[in-house]
């Protein structure tokens, strides 16, 4: 009976990877879909796709930001914002890790912050900060105005989803 059973919820899970999309659409382009993404359907009408990632390590949460054309602010403000939501463990601002590249042709900065972290829409903390947090981000700057990739959660969580998450945005690719 425990064979049977191990056996039904191996189909189960093999059912479900099979329904998972290959890639969503983002504004005019197609996002690729890692393994182990599950979309879920927008929670604001900022974001243009949504999704969680769960793993042994924990879950980590998954947004694409498009404010239109000029909206949003500058890459630097928000990185200085996103900055005023990490504390150190010494309760100390916590200095961004900053990369510019290119990703499907268009400039994209990718920034990286790891602490205490009071997530938020404003500027400084938002409410009671989480410890061992990561926040990883990439602003892609397109023809429609930025997008705004962003993975966050505990720090294991997100260590663990970082590599899918710089595939993902680097695969993006305009769609049909």
């Amino acid at each position: 009976m425990r064979r049977l059973a191990a056996i039904f919820l191996a189909c189960l899970a093999l059912a479900a990877q099979a329904q998972a999309p290959k890639s969503v659409r983002v504004l005019d382009w197609l996002l690729p879909v890692p393994a182990g993404w599950t979309p879920q359907v927008p929670s604001s009408t900022m974001r243009v796709a949504q999704f969680t990632a769960g793993s042994k390590l924990g879950a980590a949460d998954i947004a694409v930001f498009h404010f239109g054309l000029a909206g949003g602010g500058t890459v630097q403000e928000n990185i200085d914002r996103w900055a005023s939501q990490f504390l150190d463990g010494a309760g100390k601002p916590v200095k961004p890790a900053v990369e510019k590249g290119s990703a499907s042709g268009m400039p994209v900065t990718w920034v990286a912050l790891d602490g205490r972290y009071a997530r938020g829409v404003g500027t400084g903390p938002q409410g009671p900060a989480a410890a061992n947090q990561s926040l990883r981000v990439a602003v892609l700057e397109t023809p429609a105005g930025n997008l705004f990739f962003q993975l966050w959660g505990d720090r294991a969580a997100v260590a663990a989803q970082e590599r899918a998450f710089r595939g993902a945005v680097s695969g993006l690719r305009r769609g049909p």
